[in-house]
């Protein structure tokens, strides 16, 4: 099994600090701004609009932030102290009617000597330094004509914080010896501070954080937004002569490189230039210095030629996406090329385009003028409307500048945040889709290239993992067809995700011509019979994946299909005709096409989603509020679109007083009602309501819209309690007033935001204002908004919860069964603890339910072991009636004792969580037993949570639940509804992940520095116990190791030091903080010697290795090295981020983002435990390392007509053996540790048909093959047998390490020929072994 280490990173840093604590959140801020003629006047509205953004952004209030201006040049000039204003109104008004101005030469640090006497010498007004730090923003325009460190060192000295901000002709120098470490900015002209305000609010947060570091600390360098990223602009420099044009192609770079944060750990950007020749001007690690990159744009000069664009795009490939020449793709770093022409390629495009991209780089492409359009789209990543732009002319390009640069970071973003959290999201909207059938039928014709086959096995594989694969959940089975179709494996022969995935990566390529129609007809009939043996109740699917146009007829095979109600998705590639695709799935929304192989996995969500969706949303309830932008920048067109989009997202769901509700507010500078949530029933009521609005014009406050908003989720305005809030925010401005502060207090009232916004709008405050970054749909004009319904959709018929489905528990019902309840309210009940049953994953290795009911006496419903299926579960407990009677609630306990035994199917012994439920409406008549009873059941480790209704007795359920979080009281049955998702998360939170590997070597690594609180770190060692409850820690399943950092490393105990949970957890509680820094590179390379045979690891044994490091600060050492040298060595690393993390950081640690993750604080830990659990418990990674097994015969005593099987038992026993150990060996033709891929295939050379050797991953049904064969006559072991053994190689396989296992009862060839033959076979093949 492939090596690996699971790194789990926890942070709470933002993304700056070096290291911070949870310390002070605001400031007392003083801007002070050049007002120089080396500014300008006709420069000077710009700072001034810079200055108005920062103040509207800020929550000014006397408890938290206090601002001050200054403007200077040769002078300084006082606009306002910090106490002069007490909130940003009139702040914004002495702006707009006095900040006018100045003139006169540059003088920084005199500025800097006046600011300090003026606003940092004297008393603060009261404020504590260190709960609000006095920071001190500096704007300037070029270098200073006196000297600034000594001013500098002086204001720092005295604890002031300075962020340095420069525009135009500024110096860098002067820039870095102004600021606290990392905190200087240099952008190229003034107009850039507008997309610039966006980040400084957070870097202010930041700057109020940070703390400075050790003298021998190394400091990493803070990146400004999202801005890690290797991006590589390719250019088509041959301009025809005209000296304009390449002016404004040159201005167009200058612009964007001058916006970019380009420093070693943040942006690197390459140039290449190209015509008919393709010159390389900067690699990537050249591009670490912004000055010397704008130089050589500055130096570009047109050549003549024609356009070579694909041979362009390999020379980048090879040359400069290279981590010899500064790519950091190893290191999980987006990878961007930008291509800029203006003509067609003389070139093919395609080929050099899809190796580029399968390297992992996104392609933007620019065209101009006369550019091949279709060319573009070919060179572009998928889709198309994001990555092709195609302008006019040349000096369109300036226009489109600020556009780029937000396409630009949101990729950015999209890739480092978004993608993966939202695949998260749809994995868990998939849990819902509990059962379905699902074909594969895949075209494997000559036309597909091995790689391209390779590719589309891997999308197949990647869309089955997304489901639960089990006999009773999701079936996956797989046919493919060219001339002929070939049933690859039915749909019920793999139980499980990793055994699919493996038949999957199985499938070898038939070659030939497409015959589609043939094909769809045999798998109709596969189809038929998978819906049979489900007693035709689950939805079926069929996946349809082509390169081609159908050689034969599809027509009447489709037909069929939608008349038996198969959903069809069509997926096609290449050559695939628009037309078929259609025709295939029958509905356009089953229809997906991209132009090459690579793009799949930019389709898999969609894919995925469109079969999950039904499930998701088939009882989808909820209250959507929103909330619009009616701002005067929109305008009528855009204004009219955002109401089709509305109305759109209105048209998918469900309308009803029980299911969704709509209600509408619009806002600009004031709020407006449009309905209110019950207000319309229907979705053409609620869609002619969207059509009356009328735009209002002015600006955007949206902070206030949020306050506004947040009274329409309550009950006065028709909403309803238990059901989930939604707002839906659609903006295309910037919020002129703050918003964090109303939006956080709609979140901690459970109202889901998801933000719409258009590139108009900040993506600080929309990510702000939702939360999270994967909430945030940030798009470039209003025609893209319908490309997001489905995700919106789904995210409000399934939004994540912290624990989706009941995996593996043992749960009994104890249900009051007395008088006192009648048949409704007894139904009540029921609909309760079937909804518990519902979440469950039922199953013999699953979820197993017991219940009993009682009044004077116990009854037993059902045992652990009785049922095994949901259904069956739901319809006892469905047909179930009262008993009427006393309430004997202590007895019922402790008779339900035996029902927690092996003999009654508890699993206790087998380390599964114990739950008992017990709903009672009334006092127990032996109140007195019940402390003992309960507390007997607690002391064998059994949960015992207890609802009380109505007339039951609050201490009573208190002495059986043991503690109040434990118990659940309502007033009457009804209330029973209110509590169910607490319950059932309470259930949930139980029960442990269906782990799918038995060993691990589990190391946590846990951060000691001084920025974590105690209290923290006491959480952070409950959370790393609660971890270890989840595996068997035994020295042949589980081990687990823990070591200690801060600036030093200290290991706390290696792997198989202790066992058993209570042992771990005991040592984990008892560990010491060390304090100190944080150095989390050193740890990563100290941490690495657990992992060697001499401190308990498995490593050589192919047992997965598993780090789980936990820190809560930015590293003050590299962190990239050591974790690339980890994941070099087969380690796979995860990260966890707290808090406001940097998650490019993150990323540079895991190498990837799905193995990423983050949440707010330390008590959201246990929020994604179960995440990170599953996370360990699949890791395994694709195999690198293929070994195929032919089994041939040599049976002599074997008569015509007898069945092949007859009297040889031993097959049925000894051969199943043989192949489930082989199957399961490591190291096989393979790196000692690493997973070996087993195929068998069997050779039956006298078989009475002919018989077609296939080679098949390991399953128990391995042998059926081979049952119901007849043979023509007796085997015999000679030079022919040995050579059809070897041909089956020749014919399935290639490039695989080769096992020849040969059964024989004696040779019937002479022994030298046999050696002769098997001499010529070992020269060929990679390995022969003869039984």
């Amino acid at each position: 099994m492939k090596m690996l280490l699971i790194f789990f990173l926890v942070t709470i840093c933002s993304h700056i600090c070096a290291n911070q604590d949870s310390g002070p959140e605001y400031a007392d801020v003083v801007f002070l701004v050049d007002s120089s003629d080396r500014l300008g006047i006709k420069s000077f509205p710009l700072v001034r609009t810079f200055i108005s953004k920062m103040i509207s952004s800020l929550p000014i209030e006397a408890n938290k932030y206090r601002v001050a201006l200054a403007q200077y040049s040769d002078a300084l000039h006082l606009e306002f102290h910090l106490d002069t204003f007490k909130s940003r109104s009139p702040m914004l008004n002495h702006l707009k009617k006095n900040l006018g101005f100045m003139g006169g030469s540059l003088k920084i640090g005199h500025a800097l000597q006046e600011a300090h006497r003026t606003y940092f010498s004297a008393p603060t007004n009261g404020r504590d330094k260190k709960q609000f730090p006095p920071v001190l923003v500096v704007l300037a325009s070029a270098e200073s004509e006196d000297d600034v460190e000594e001013a500098s060192r002086a204001l720092r000295g005295g604890g002031v914080k300075i962020i340095s901000v420069g525009v135009q002709k500024a110096s860098e120098d002067n820039l870095k010896a102004m600021a606290t470490s990392g905190f200087h900015f240099n952008l190229r002209t003034v107009r850039d501070l507008s997309t610039f305000s966006s980040n400084m609010t957070q870097i202010i947060r930041d700057v109020v954080k940070h703390r400075e570091a050790a003298a021998d600390d190394i400091i990493v360098e803070a990146c400004q937004g999202p801005s890690v990223a290797d991006v590589v602009f390719l250019l088509d420099v041959a301009i025809n002569g005209s000296q304009e044009n390449l002016d404004q192609l040159k201005a167009f770079l200058e612009e964007s490189v001058s916006a970019l944060d380009i420093k070693e750990n943040c942006m690197r950007v390459g140039l290449v230039a190209y015509s008919n020749e393709t010159r390389v001007i900067s690699s990537l690690s050249m591009g670490i210095n912004k000055s010397e990159i704008l130089q050589r744009i500055q130096s570009l000069t047109p050549r003549l030629g024609q356009a070579y664009t694909g041979a362009a795009i390999r020379k980048t490939r090879k040359e400069v996406f290279s981590t010899q020449k500064g790519s950091r793709k190893n290191q999980g770093v987006p990878q961007i090329a930008v291509l800029v022409t203006h003509r067609a390629s003389e070139d093919n495009v395609t080929k050099a385009a899809v190796n580029l991209r399968r390297e992992g780089v996104t392609i933007f492409t620019m065209g101009i003028e006369g550019a091949n359009t279709s060319q573009l789209e070919k060179i572009a990543s998928h889709p198309a409307e994001q990555f092709v732009t195609k302008l006019s002319n040349f000096s369109d390009l300036a226009t489109h500048n600020q556009t780029f640069l937000k396409k630009l970071r949101n990729q950015i973003t999209h890739t480092v945040s978004v993608l993966s959290e939202r695949t998260e999201t749809l994995k868990s909207a998939c849990v819902d889709t509990e059962e379905a059938d699902i074909y594969l039928l895949i075209d494997g014709s000559g036309n597909t290239q091995a790689t391209d086959f390779h590719e589309m096995k891997t999308f197949l594989s990647e869309v089955v993992g997304m489901f639960n694969i089990a006999p009773q959940k999701v079936r996956v089975g797989a046919v493919q067809y060219a001339d002929r179709w070939d049933l690859e494996f039915e749909i019920n022969k793999y139980s499980n995700k990793h055994d699919l995935g493996r038949a999957i990566e199985n499938i070898r390529q038939m070659g030939g011509n497409p015959h589609m129609g043939a094909a769809l007809n045999f798998t109709l009939k596969l189809l038929q019979k998978a819906r049979k043996q489900r007693g035709n109740k689950v939805p079926c699917h069929l996946v349809v994946l082509t390169n081609g146009l159908s050689k034969d007829s599809i027509a009447e095979p489709v037909h069929r299909l939608r008349e038996e109600n198969i959903h069809t998705h069509a997926i096609g590639v290449k050559e695939a005709n628009p037309t078929q695709l259609r025709e295939i799935a029958g509905e356009e929304r089953r229809v997906y096409y991209v132009h090459d192989f690579d793009a799949l996995k930019d389709i898999r969500n969609q894919v995925v989603q469109e079969i999950c969706a039904e499930e998701a949303c088939k009882d989808m309830k909820a209250d959507i509020m929103f909330l619009v932008d009616s701002s005067g920048s929109i305008g009528p067109e855009n204004f009219s679109k955002m109401k089709i989009f509305m109305k759109s997202l209105v048209s998918k769901s469900q309308i009803g007083p029980d299911r969704v509700q709509i209600g509408v507010v619009q806002f600009s500078d004031d709020s407006k009602e449009e309905f209110q949530l019950n207000k319309f029933m229907s979705q053409s009521d609620i869609s002619n309501a969207i059509d009356q609005m009328a735009h209002i014009g002015e600006t955007t406050m949206t902070g206030s819209a949020l306050t506004f908003v947040s009274r329409y989720f309550s009950p006065s305005k028709g909403a309803r309690p238990n059901v989930r809030k939604f707002l839906i925010l659609i903006t295309d401005g910037e919020a002129q007033d703050v918003v964090k502060e109303p939006a956080e207090a709609l979140r901690q009232e459970g109202v889901i935001i998801y933000s719409v916004g258009v590139f108009g709008s900040n993506v600080t405050q929309l990510e702000e204002i939702s939360g999270r970054p994967e909430m945030v749909f940030y798009v470039e004009n209003f025609d893209i908004l319908q490309h997001i319904e489905d995700d919106l959709v789904l995210g409000i018929c399934s939004p994540r919860e912290e624990c989706k489905r009941i995996e593996v528990l043992d749960v009994v019902f104890v249900i009051d069964s007395s008088g006192s309840i009648d048949d409704q309210e007894y139904s009540i009940m029921k609909e309760f603890m079937i909804g518990l049953v519902k979440k469950a994953d039922v199953g013999r290795n699953r979820v197993r339910f017991g219940a009993l009911k009682y009044a004077d006496d116990p009854e037993v419903l059902f045992y652990l072991d009785d049922l095994g299926t949901k259904l069956e579960v739901m319809s006892v407990l469905q047909n179930d009636q009262p008993l009427g009677g006393n309430t004997y609630t202590a007895e019922a306990l402790a008779f339900s004792d035996h029902m927690f035994t092996e003999a009654r199917g508890s699993r206790l012994h087998k380390g599964v969580p114990q739950v008992l439920i017990v709903i009672t409406d009334g006092e127990s008549h032996d109140a007195e037993k019940l402390n003992a009873t309960a507390g007997a059941l607690r002391d064998k480790g059994i949960l015992v949570l207890a609802v009380g209704i109505a007339g039951a007795n609050q201490e009573e359920l208190l002495a059986m639940a043991g503690s109040s979080d434990k118990y659940y009281f309502v007033e009457t049955f009804g209330g029973l509804r209110g509590i169910f998702s607490d319950v059932s998360a309470s259930v949930c939170n139980s029960s442990k992940v269906d782990c799918e590997i038995e060993k691990v070597d589990l190391v946590f690594l846990m951060d000691g520095s001084n920025s974590i609180h105690p209290s923290d770190f006491k959480k952070m060692k409950e959370f790393l116990a609660s971890v270890v409850q989840d595996f068997d820690v035994r020295l042949n399943r589980a081990r687990i190791g823990v070591a200690q950092f801060s600036h030093t490393y200290r290991p706390e105990f290696p792997l198989g030091a202790f066992t058993g949970e209570k042992e771990i957890s005991s040592q984990i509680e008892s560990i010491e903080q060390i304090f100190g820094y944080t150095h989390i590179g050193e740890a990563l390379r100290e941490v690495r010697h657990y992992f060697q045979p001499d401190m308990g690891s498995r490593i050589n044994t192919g047992t997965p290795q598993v780090l789980l490091v936990l820190t809560d600060g930015q590293s003050q050492d590299e962190v990239a090295q050591a974790a690339e040298e980890l994941r070099h060595r087969g380690v796979d690393i995860y990260s966890v981020g707290i808090g406001n993390v940097d998650d490019q950081q993150l990323i540079q640690i895991t190498g990837t983002a799905e193995k990423k993750l983050t949440v707010h604080n330390f008590d959201e830990l246990k929020k994604v435990k179960k995440r990170i659990v599953r996370n360990i418990c699949t890791s395994g990674g694709e195999s690198n390392c293929f070994v195929d097994i032919v089994v041939g015969f040599d049976i002599s005593s074997q008569r015509k007509g007898q069945m092949f099987l007859e009297s040889q038992p031993w097959m049925e026993t000894y051969l199943q053996d043989i192949l489930r150990a082989i199957s399961s060996l490591n190291g096989v033709s393979c790196e000692v540790g690493t997973e070996t891929q087993v195929s068998v295939a069997f050779q039956v050379t006298n078989a009475m048909e002919p018989y077609s050797a296939k080679f098949e991953i390991y399953s128990e049904n391995i042998l059926n093959s081979l049952k119901g064969l007849t043979v023509r006559g007796p085997a015999r072991l000679n030079t022919d047998l040995l050579g059809s053994l070897w041909d089956t190689f020749q014919n399935k396989s290639a490039a695989r390490g080769k096992v020849v296992l040969l059964f024989s009862d004696g040779v019937d060839d002479g022994i030298e020929k046999l050696e002769q033959k098997s001499d010529e076979l070992r020269k060929e093949a990679n390995h022969s072994a003869s039984l």
